[in-house]
């Protein structure tokens, strides 16, 4: 594995385009191919952010999975860096993209990252691009969850902005995509943002992952993984619970 040496702060950063990174590249020869792309500066210097060097195959179809499902760019102008891990009751797996019912991720997952650090602060975001539908998603991003100031990724002790809401895609929408991303905060922050219930849509609607990490300045997610989910006949009872659901969309 090779590690870019420290660089100043600036105001581009790059990634790699996925599935050409080989052992025993260096800089000099990835610099001399046409992979290198720049994405928006988030003002701190690149050391840690970028590293190169051997794939796993499970790393290249994360990235390909990701931009498959058009996660990048719908979501995120970049993919994250590894798999987050999010189990949900009875053993049910987020993995890439897989089916999942709405009765089946109703109450909240168990969320984890081996590459946690125990005295640093993380953001996780459960976002739903496709509201109403993936065809006319007017209401893009429908959030479903937010939770800051993770101190080593312990949901517990962090600070819920939004409380969790199951996938509620309503009737004959088809599959929406549920992201999930994670990002690593450079200190703990105050966040000036209201605080959401799940009794109710208010506030949900129209969020953008990117803004609200540009906002606090988060960086690029270091983690993330996806489900997708389309109605059952569950999501008439959280509507319910959510009073006026119907109305947001």
């Amino acid at each position: 594995m090779v590690t870019l040496p420290r660089a100043p702060t600036c105001d581009l950063r790059y990634a790699m385009t996925p599935g050409i990174e080989e052992e025993g590249d260096t800089r000099r020869q990835l610099e001399s191919t046409d992979f290198w792309r720049p994405i928006r500066s988030v003002g701190y210097p690149l050391e840690g952010q970028l590293k190169f060097g051997r794939v796993s195959s499970r790393m290249s179809d994360f990235v390909r999975d990701m931009r498959n499902h058009k996660i990048v760019p719908d979501v995120v102008p970049v993919p994250p860096d590894s798999l987050l891990h999010v189990v949900y009751p009875g053993g049910l797996r987020v993995n890439l993209g897989n089916v999942l019912t709405p009765t089946e991720v109703k109450h909240v997952p168990e969320v984890s990252w081996p590459e946690a650090e125990p005295s640093a602060y993380y953001t996780l975001i459960l976002t739903d691009p496709d509201a109403p539908s993936r065809t006319a998603p007017k209401f893009r991003e429908w959030h479903h969850w937010l939770v800051v100031n993770i101190p080593g990724l312990d949901l517990t002790k962090g600070d819920t902005l939004s409380d969790y809401i199951g996938a509620a895609p309503p009737r004959k929408t088809g599959l929406h995509r549920y992201v999930f991303l994670l990002y690593r905060q450079n200190e703990k922050i105050y966040f000036k943002e209201s605080r959401l219930s799940n009794r109710s849509t208010q506030g949900r609607g129209k969020f953008s992952t990117h803004k609200f990490s540009e906002k606090y300045e988060l960086g690029l997610p270091v983690a993330g993984n996806f489900f997708q989910a389309q109605f059952d006949d569950y999501v008439p009872k959280l509507y319910r619970q959510l009073g006026h659901f119907q109305n947001a969309f």
